[in-house]
């Protein structure tokens, strides 16, 4: 019996959905063809192949096989890469100016699967580039031509031109202990193996590849990382990725996780010594990336939450860094896509020309009260709700805020801001709170928690 397709896959950056009930190689074939459909428009940019990678989910490699079957009989070429990061997968498709295909469901659990597209500059579909996938597969529409033909990539030689190429462009000073967790997932063919090129003294943990992700969950934010956080206490950090190792959590010798904004505050502190151009950061990011910007009087430019959003604007503001509140950043310097192994590991070589424990500079760092809410809301109204708050505030008389609606709406005050925007993945609302006095951020989450329930009680 053929699964039913489910639009509902077809995500705003990614397809996801779980294996045997939403998604499977018949649907995924589908998906194939519709790809190599939409690269025969002028809708898309034209490139002479695809490059396939995935995963390490028992599903992935023969979702891959439904997804290439599906591509080459649209009349279009599939280099297959195999098992390895998210990172490697980009690259070569970027190295040879081919479109990427990677099978993955990323930082989700096991029962999960889908698929990420990326252009030939390594930035990923956006939404509007897969929903016109979605609406091709909807049609039921399937060609067959001839001239699709696959050939194989090896991993091995790719992660190896990959470290080569990340280690041209930047090396430690002093060589660190660093504890590497890969969390079963697809990192471990190559992080550790980059670490220890450059000189670093590793401990990696969980470096085998297993879908079933048995020793901790594939989301690092998400998990207490307890034999990280047992080791990283006789070395100077520890670093854990996700499932595709496309997202990563620091942590320091104390066993605290660093925040987004504390990584990029450590990138920073260098990387704008020598590049020039803005930097890139969510709604949500907050007043650290700033302040650390200040420093070197660059401009930081606000954007949609969402990776492939920040990707696009540091390509079109050629800005030299970017940075999401999920876990995702940009250095241009080192490889022109969102790229968790490469960005943890030129925080390392940061790191290592400092004499200071980490735990003593994340210490030093400017830090403000800062809280995130969510309120549950019915999926039909979550968005109505946030356009009708957004135009309460915007005919506020006594306005002594300054709004900001590209994703929700944001309103930035003189000594703290607020961000309320609408789950794109659950029933909620999200309101985030960053004050410069733990008074001033009782205030305002007194005065929009009250708001936000008094809109949706009115729903």
């Amino acid at each position: 019996m053929l699964m039913k397709f489910d639009p509902s896959i077809f995500r705003a950056y990614d397809v996801r959905g779980i294996y045997g009930k939403t998604i499977d190689e018949e649907i995924m074939k589908k998906i194939g063809n519709a790809f190599g459909q939409l690269a025969d428009t002028a809708e898309m940019p034209e490139a002479s192949g695809c490059v396939v990678g995935w995963d390490v989910r028992g599903s992935s490699a023969p979702l891959a096989e439904a997804f290439v079957e599906g591509l080459t009989y649209s009349g279009h070429n599939a280099l297959i890469i195999g098992q390895t990061p998210l990172a490697a997968t980009v690259f070569a498709g970027w190295k040879r100016k081919f479109n990427s295909a990677y099978i993955t469901a990323s930082h989700l659990t096991k029962e999960w699967n889908g698929i990420k597209f990326f252009d030939e500059n390594g930035v990923g579909f956006m939404q509007e580039e897969n929903f016109k996938i979605r609406d091709i597969v909807g049609k039921n529409i399937y060609d067959k031509k001839s001239g699709g033909n696959t050939k194989n990539i090896s991993n091995k030689d790719i992660i190896t031109e990959y470290i080569e190429h990340v280690l041209s462009r930047v090396k430690p000073r002093n060589k660190l202990k660093i504890i590497i967790d890969c969390g079963n997932g697809a990192a471990g063919s190559l992080a550790p193996e980059l670490f220890k090129k450059a000189g670093f003294e590793v401990d990696d943990i969980f470096t085998e590849p297993d879908g079933d992700f048995p020793n901790r969950l594939p989301d690092p934010a998400e998990d207490d990382l307890t034999e990280l956080k047992k080791r990283v206490k006789n070395s100077y950090m520890g670093i854990a990725y996700d499932g595709d190792g496309d997202r990563l959590v620091a942590m320091d010798e104390k066993g605290r996780k660093l925040t987004p904004e504390q990584i990029s505050y450590i990138i920073l502190s260098e990387l704008l010594k020598k590049e020039k151009g803005i930097v890139v950061a969510n709604v949500e990011c907050t007043k650290m990336i700033d302040d650390i910007a200040k420093k070197f009087s660059r401009k930081v430019e606000r954007i949609p939450v969402g990776h492939t959003y920040m990707m696009q604007a540091v390509h079109e503001e050629k800005a030299a860094f970017g940075v999401e509140r999920s876990g995702h950043y940009s250095i241009p310097l080192l490889v022109p896509f969102d790229d968790s192994i490469a960005i943890s590991f030129y925080a390392a070589c940061v790191l290592s020309k400092s004499s200071k424990r980490l735990s003593e500079i994340v210490d030093e760092m400017p830090a403000y009260p800062f809280i995130r809410l969510n309120f549950e809301c019915d999926d039909r109204e979550k968005f109505k709700i946030v356009e009708r708050i957004k135009q309460k505030l915007k005919n506020e008389k006594s306005q002594n805020f300054k709004i900001n609606d590209m994703d929700g709406v944001r309103a930035d005050f003189e000594n703290g801001w607020i961000l309320i925007r609408a789950s794109n993945t659950g029933s909620s609302i999200r309101l985030t709170i960053e004050a410069e006095s733990e008074e001033k951020l009782g205030k305002l989450k007194k005065e929009f928690s009250e708001m936000l329930e008094e809109e949706i009680r009115k729903m």
